[in-house]
């Protein structure tokens, strides 16, 4: 049953979603836990309809439209008047890029399930630690990319580094594919539209434990940029540090579209 304030968000801001009048209505390709159920702990795959792809950057750019593209998922630009509101009801959707044994790049269901943060701003992604493929053995799959969405342009979070190093430590940091050795990373997309209904894929941030690299991807038109924002240095098993640092990226490093 919702609350008053949540009903009278409903019928003050009808055009959002996910306000809690429309949260439990099912999402194409998003699974999340049954109310009072524990967070899920695997994710099914693949996603219906999504295909697999021979190369890890085909594989991304089909994913970046597909998560940016669920309700709620971009809050639009800082500056527009109702970005507070939007951005507080944002969501995020994650899932993982994964490899199969038949040498193909696929992408499993999504989730948005979440824990709210202390100060109840808006909910981020938990992912579950593993995919289940029916096809195939669950130690025959290879993590590649853990992804999900930002709501506006905003860079990685504390979270998010956490997360992947988490996951790393879980999955190994680094891949055997048939094209050579592919690292881990997490991805978070981002688009710079206010087009809710149809929104572009703009670019995606990225954090590659193995070489410590912060990395920001954006797009103009059809041509793709990448530039170091910073590297990751671990003091110890739990605290590290960020240095800033802004340069072009060297080479085409692991997530190149």
């Amino acid at each position: 049953m919702l609350s008053g304030k949540q009903v009278r968000q409903c019928l003050l801001a009808p055009i959002l979603l996910g306000l809690g009048c429309s949260s439990t209505k099912p999402i194409e390709g998003v699974v999340r836990p049954s109310p009072g159920e524990p967070l899920l702990e695997s994710l099914p795959g693949p996603m219906p309809g999504f295909g697999s792809f021979d190369s890890f950057s085909d594989a991304l750019m089909a994913a970046c439209p597909l998560i940016l593209s669920k309700p709620n998922a971009i809050a639009g630009r800082v500056e527009a008047q109702d970005f507070q509101l939007r951005w507080r009801t944002a969501s995020e959707y994650c899932g993982w890029l994964y490899y199969t044994p038949a040498h193909k790049y696929e992408l499993s269901m999504l989730t948005d399930q979440s824990r709210a943060d202390d100060l109840n701003r808006r909910k981020s992604c938990v992912l579950p630690s593993l995919v289940d493929d029916q096809r195939y053995p669950p130690s025959n799959l290879k993590y590649v990319f853990a992804l999900h969405n930002h709501p506006y342009e905003a860079t990685l979070s504390d979270s998010d580094i956490r997360a992947i190093v988490s996951k790393g430590l879980t999955h190994g940091f680094e891949v055997e594919t048939k094209a050579g050795k592919v690292r881990l990373a997490i991805i978070a997309f981002f688009s710079r539209s206010n087009d809710f209904g149809n929104p572009t894929c703009d670019g995606f941030f990225q954090y590659i434990p193995i070489t410590g690299q912060l990395l920001k991807w954006t797009r103009t038109r059809d041509e793709w940029r990448c530039e170091q924002t910073g590297t990751v240095r671990w003091l110890n098993e739990v605290d590290y540090r960020v240095e800033n640092k802004t340069a072009p990226c060297r080479s085409a490093p692991e997530g190149a579209p």
